[in-house]
């Protein structure tokens, strides 16, 4: 099998750090709550396409 077996794992992993550091950032500097949710899930939904898209490309 190429690339990492593991890509699954952590594509999930990436983007749950992702949506927290997004999601507190906005937070942090008063954005409105669903504005910063909204911006962390899309972050977190990028970081997991391409991390699993990468990972499966065996890089």
């Amino acid at each position: 099998m190429a690339g990492d077996p593991n890509r699954l794992i952590r594509a999930l992993a990436t983007a749950v750090v992702a949506f927290g550091v997004t999601a507190g950032t906005g937070l942090l500097l008063r954005v409105p709550a669903d504005v910063a949710f909204l911006q962390a899930s899309a972050v977190a939904v990028a970081l997991v396409v391409g991390t699993f898209a990468v990972a499966s490309a065996g890089y």
